[in-house]
């Protein structure tokens, strides 16, 4: 017993081995933050989401512009997805969070934000509903 003790790995239960792709517009705006926030190197320090990296961070960012494509309209949707590659390059040469590459690449990653804060604010002054029937810009 002692020996399953020391070998024991703690595994957070909201830990899920996919990762969480975002379902709306405003999600991914939460992923930018969260990149920002975890930016240049996106370990996590508490232990919980181990599996947390640079790799996973830029899948999810990727995958939610991927599924809100329609929503983006095709230039919007290119523009994030080469802007996310540039940023993804500069924080892989990015040695720390002082280095200008980390400033560079956040500044990409709220360039990003921008963008589709710009496609929230025309889909609710147009009117347009979310998924679930609401204009929120979603």
């Amino acid at each position: 017993m002692i020996e399953e003790e020391e070998n024991f790995v703690f595994r957070s239960s909201i830990t899920n081995p996919r990762p969480y792709v975002p379902q709306a517009l405003s999600e991914i705006e939460d992923q930018l933050g969260s990149m920002m926030l975890k930016s240049p190197h996106f370990k996590d320090r508490t232990g919980y989401f181990p599996d947390l990296s640079l790799e996973s961070s830029f899948f999810k960012l990727n995958s939610g512009l991927d599924r809100m494509r329609e929503k983006l309209g095709e230039d919007v949707h290119a523009k994030a997805i080469e802007l996310s590659g540039r940023a993804k390059a500069l924080f892989l040469q990015a040695p720390d969070i002082a280095s200008e590459k980390t400033r560079e690449g956040n500044r990409l990653l709220d360039e990003i934000d921008q963008l589709i804060n710009a496609v929230r604010r025309h889909r609710y002054e147009s009117g347009l509903t979310d998924d679930e029937g609401e204009v929120t810009g979603d």
